[in-house]
């Protein structure tokens, strides 16, 4: 297992201090869908230009890091990694894609019903057993999203493709937590970011160039949108969540994120003047618990 005792990783970050981090990440991946709906450019290159310029961030760490993780970090881990990224690209560009067909509110609580696909796979895959409260939770989310996806459905078709792309974001978010899970255990944080960072922009930039979507805009705005999305929902959110998946089951980190949907919603209303749909006020408690009765009953 890599020290990673350093200039990025110090005494203020260890076990103990795990909970205390991850309430900061979750404040600041609330942020992340305001900012989404704020911007002007296309959903893939707001994921790409997020993915990058946090990347350019994270680079010294990287090359500090890697110095003593050549041996560790082989070229089939490399490739390996390249599909964690992968699976976080499709995350970004489905949920980001989202916000342009359905609100704020209906797209955070779909998103984040990962947890359920999280359990899902560890049963699956790594014959993780799940008690009676877990199943039924699992349950109930999955109504709750009946709920909330029907209840959406009377607004417009295209919000039901926001919807469905949301909730698509959230099974590629699920197996993005369960790998990264696995590797870090391995690799140092800032080594492990960014290599996946990397390889999820540069799937994004293939997506823009083959789409012929233009990457470079002209509003200064949108490179502070850019750079807040950067720093504030991916450096000290995500970033902060894939340290975290060092010491906390998968399960508990990824419904740590129970508390965007309620942040993204709130600032929604505020900033926004968006108020949730119909279908988000019926489905979205229902989901919510669902979510908690699975992380209160799995990867303890």
């Amino acid at each position: 297992m890599v020290d990673e005792k350093g200039p990025f990783v110090n005494r203020m970050f260890n076990r103990s201090t795990s909970k205390f981090w991850i309430i900061i990440a979750m404040a600041a991946v609330s942020t992340a869908a305001i900012l989404i709906k704020l911007s002007d450019s296309h959903p893939l290159s707001i994921a790409a230009w997020r993915l990058l310029i946090a990347d350019l961030i994270l680079l010294p760490f990287f090359i500090w890091y890697f110095r003593k993780e050549r041996n560790t970090i082989g070229r089939k881990q490399f490739f390996e990694l390249g599909l964690v990224g992968f699976a976080l690209a499709v995350h970004f560009a489905m949920w980001i894609w989202s916000f342009q067909m359905t609100k704020v509110s209906s797209s955070v609580v779909l998103v984040t019903t990962h947890p359920l696909f999280v359990a899902a796979i560890s049963v699956g895959l790594f014959k993780e057993k799940l008690n009676k409260m877990a199943v039924g939770g699992m349950v109930l989310a999955l109504f709750g999203s009946f709920l909330l996806i029907l209840g959406d459905l009377t607004i417009s078709f295209e919000t039901l493709i926001g919807n469905l792309l949301a909730l698509g974001g959230a099974v590629m978010a699920g197996i993005y937590i369960l790998a990264g899970s696995r590797y870090r255990k391995k690799i140092s944080l800032p080594s492990y970011a960014f290599i996946v960072y990397l390889w999820a922009a540069l799937f994004l930039l293939i997506a823009i160039l083959i789409g012929g979507i233009d990457f470079l805009v002209e509003a200064p705005r949108e490179y502070l949108i850019f750079l807040a999305l950067a720093i504030g929902p991916m450096l000290a959110g995500h970033t902060l969540y894939n340290w975290a998946l060092k010491y906390i089951s998968p399960t508990l980190v990824s419904v740590s994120l129970l508390g965007e949907p309620i942040g993204s919603t709130l600032l929604a209303i505020l900033i926004l003047s968006e108020t949730p749909g119909v279908g988000a006020m019926i489905g979205g408690p229902v989901v919510l618990i669902g979510i908690y009765l699975v992380a209160r009953n799995t990867g303890k």
